[in-house]
């Protein structure tokens, strides 16, 4: 298993079958080699305040990131805030076709958003997405 390891940022296992891209220095995308639509797509941002990351905050930050990506009534959105030395969020999207699993992590230095997606009818590679998203540290 390789690791995809941003500087001062996060970390992350990529597993052998899959391939990691970046984007730009804040950008990155893996997907899996096989013919699954799987992929995760990670944006990294500015610091935030530690006021940012407490957990009625990651919570409206996840809805509101579903809320732009179109989903209907985010406000219902079930939002995971797990305790831990790193705040993060975590939320399942259902959608036509396609499920999203998001989170948000807040780092020393950064704010990550990272969303990994997989067909409806492929739970197993959807249980692999989140199992990923859960493994994110920082670096």
């Amino acid at each position: 298993m390789a690791l995809l390891d941003v500087t001062d940022v996060f970390q992350i296992e990529v597993p052998d079958d899959w391939a990691s891209t970046a984007l730009s220095g804040r950008e990155y995308t893996l997907s899996s080699g096989d013919d699954s639509e799987l992929q995760i797509d990670i944006v990294v941002y500015q610091a935030r305040t530690k006021k940012d990351a407490l957990p009625q905050v990651s919570t409206a930050a996840v809805r509101e990131w579903a809320k732009s990506i179109g989903m209907q009534d985010s406000e219902s959105l079930s939002v995971m805030t797990p305790g831990g030395n790193t705040p993060r969020a975590f939320a399942s999207i259902p959608g036509d076709g396609r499920d999203v699993f998001v989170g948000f992590f807040y780092f020393k230095k950064s704010f990550v958003v990272a969303a990994g997606r997989a067909a409806s009818d492929d739970r197993g590679g959807f249980a692999r997405v989140e199992r990923m998203l859960w493994s994110i540290e920082a670096a």
